[in-house]
This record gives C-alpha cells, structure tokens and sequence, in this order.
C-alpha cells in the first residue's frame, strides 16, 4: 500500500511537472508553429490584397497576380500534423471496415 501511495506521489508531481512546462509561453509559442506550420501562401495572399487596395495602378495587377499566385502555392505546401492526422484517421478507417470474411484463406 505505501509503495503504491508513493508513486501516485511521484506520478501526481510528474504531471504537475509537465502542465507547467506545457503553460510556458515558449512551450505554447513552439506547439503553435509545429501544429500551425508558416504558410508561404498566405503570406503572398495578404501582400496581395494589400497592394492590390493600394491606389497606384500599377500595384493594383501585382497584387492580383500574388493573390492568384498564392492559390497555386497552396496546393504544393508541406504537409501539417493536422493533414497527416486526417489521412491517418482516413486510412485507419479504410482498415476498419476489413474483415477476415474478406481474405481467402488457403
């Protein structure tokens, strides 16, 4: 029984331990970019719509031109932990529906 107590101790101050250090600015700062990575797209499509607002004609046709550029470079953006998240939930429940009654057995 103590034994038990002592490391429902050490478990309870190891899981302090780790939401503290989950709170810190720095940790949630890096989650953020590793779940949300920086989009080249988006970037090129809010400089867009900047220069195309803007009153000179000649920033007017650059700035449409990144924003039907940013569109293009959407489609060839890496991967994020979010995506690879959906393809695997999509996979693993292309596997569920299997069943032996499936697969000849010889």
């Amino acid at each position: 029984m103590r034994a038990r107590i002592e490391s429902l101790k050490r478990m309870s101050g190891d899981c302090t331990d780790v939401s503290q250090a989950l709170q810190s600015a720095e940790t949630v700062r890096g989650l953020r970019k590793l779940t949300h990575p920086a989009s080249l797209s988006g970037t090129m499509r809010k400089t867009g719509i900047a220069l195309a607002l803007a009153p000179e004609p000649v920033t007017t046709v650059a700035g449409i031109v990144m924003v039907a550029g940013s569109f293009v470079i959407k489609r060839r953006e890496p991967a994020s932990l979010a995506d690879l998240a959906d393809e695997a939930a999509k996979q693993l429940s292309d596997l569920s529906s299997l069943s032996l009654a499936d697969t000849p057995l010889t």
